[in-house]
Order: C-alpha cells, then structure tokens, then sequence
C-alpha cells in the first residue's frame, strides 16, 4: 500500500500524484521540498509497482503480485 502527494493545479485539480513507502517518508519529503503536508493519506492502490520517492524502496502496485 503506498502513502500518496496529490499535485494540484492552481484550479486546485489533482494532476500528479507522489508516492512514498510510509507516512515518514511522505513527511520527510514534504518538510525537504518545502511543500504542505496535507496529513496522513496512506493505505491507497497504485497501478503499478515504483519506487518511493524519498527513500527509494519498492512501492508495490497492482500488477505485481506480492
């Protein structure tokens, strides 16, 4: 399960997302890039399998099986 950023436009529509592997990664993230940390949005389905974006572990997605 991955913890999600959603990237809103100026019209505040969802146009990206960031995945991380845990809250702690979605924190620290937030805190280094200087963006809002909107609170916990963890335990979603992503598609596919990536890597988290703070610290580099595998996010699992829907089509890998684990």
């Amino acid at each position: 399960m991955a913890h999600l950023f959603l990237v809103e436009d100026v019209d505040g529509d969802v146009v990206d997302q960031i995945v991380f592997c845990s809250d702690y990664c979605h924190r620290e993230y937030t805190a280094k890039e200087n963006l809002t940390y909107g609170g916990w949005f963890g335990c979603q389905e992503i598609s596919f399998t990536e890597p988290c974006a703070e610290c580099g572990d595998t996010v699992h997605g829907l089509d890998e099986e684990v």
